[in-house]
């Protein structure tokens, strides 16, 4: 039964622009009043309002309706319901690409994945009170993440300091304490979860677009390779004349590596800029993506360094094994990017191992315009 009141169309109005909002700026589609723009035609998208307690929204192929139940209206968190619109549109979607044939399998996690949506837009319950308590249970964790992170900023901010001594310790806490919390929650997990059964685990896995290029060059791959010091998986995914590196981890470690990701994207070119200074026969794309490749073998050797004496062995292998779970679950088959090729110019290789095993993070950093989402959920 469908409901008409003054309640009803105000609610129906502020769907309206969530699903505008949504398909212009993270689906990258172009809606006027109630048509999406797609391959040269105007879909019709009709919202309505609907009464039933047993599910929480639909797409219906046939009318092209996008049907929102009336126990969101005034129950519903706001980023549950802009998450249950953004179920609803990918259903929308794979209509589009793939027909009516397509429900919640694998096809419909990757139309969700290319909009930058993780599970919990396609992992969605049918249940308003489980949806609500897992956004108060995501915004707790929240709330210790960015404390977490904000410890970790000021020991890498002393990090770059010109005191030798004050930097070296404060490199040594900041990868302790990130060493700490990761082994923490891979303690959590492989106690908590059954490692063949990944449909029984609860835990939080979230997925960060750090950078975007038209092109992938040495200097992403090198970024790539640090960043998994940080305890993430890094991940190069292609789109139309474009890629993007995605980060996959916990809250805290891909914050954090946002956080490095963009420093470094500046920071890589300025030290390159000087090391050709001090070395004027460093010359061409050979010896940049040469240095580059020295670059994350430096910083990546002084921090495996660094791990091996503030970890067991077996610890360090029960954290690897927990980010490759996480990295299996967001994306089942994927490939790796690699250092093993560009080494052609070995003395600007070595000098970017000396400039990389040198290298600080720094405090102030600025994401600029870079389009980013954190995605979190449930598993």
């Amino acid at each position: 039964m469908f409901l008409h009141s003054k309640t009803i169309s105000a609610f129906i109005s502020r769907v309206r622009l969530d699903v505008r909002e949504i398909v212009n700026n993270e689906m990258k589609l172009q809606m006027e009043r109630s048509r999406i723009f797609y391959k040269g035609i105007f879909y019709p998208l009709n919202i309505v309002v609907f009464e039933d307690n047993s599910r929480l929204g639909y797409f219906d192929s046939r009318s092209y309706e996008l049907g929102i139940s009336k126990n969101l209206m005034m129950n519903a968190k706001d980023q549950v319901l802009k998450n249950i619109i953004r179920h609803e549109l990918a259903h929308f979607m794979c209509y589009l690409l793939m027909g009516p044939r397509v429900v919640h399998g694998e096809e419909f996690h990757t139309v969700c994945r290319s909009f930058g949506w993780g599970p919990e837009i396609y992992g969605a319950y049918a249940n308003l009170e489980i949806e609500n308590d897992r956004f108060d249970e995501l915004s707790l964790e929240n709330q210790k993440s960015q404390k977490l992170l904000s410890k970790m900023k000021k020991l890498l901010a002393l990090a770059s300091s010109d005191n030798i001594h004050e930097k070296e310790l404060a490199t040594l806490k900041a990868n302790q304490l990130l060493l700490e919390h990761n082994l923490d929650l891979s303690r959590e997990d492989s106690s908590g979860n059954d490692e063949n059964n990944d449909e029984n685990n609860d835990e939080t896995i979230c997925v960060i677009r750090v950078l975007s290029a038209t092109r992938k060059s040495a200097k992403h791959v090198a970024i790539y390779e640090i960043l998994k010091t940080f305890f993430v998986s890094p991940v190069f995914n292609h789109g139309r004349g474009i890629f993007y590196l995605e980060v996959i981890g916990d809250q805290t470690s891909v914050e954090l590596a946002d956080y490095v990701a963009h420093f470094l994207d500046h920071e890589l070119d300025v030290i390159w800029k000087e090391t050709q200074k001090e070395y004027p026969e460093l010359k061409g794309k050979s010896s940049k993506n040469s240095f580059f490749n020295g670059v994350a073998k430096g910083y990546v050797e002084k921090i495996e360094k660094q791990k091996s004496t503030q970890a067991a062995g077996h610890e360090l292998v029960l954290i690897e094994k927990n980010i490759q779970r996480h990295l299996n679950i967001v994306y089942p088959r994927i490939g790796h990017a690699s250092l093993s090729g560009g080494i052609h110019h070995s003395e600007a290789h070595n000098a970017g191992k000396i400039k990389g095993s040198n290298l600080s993070i720094k405090p102030a950093l600025n994401s600029g315009s870079v389009s980013k989402k954190l995605f979190l959920g449930k598993f």
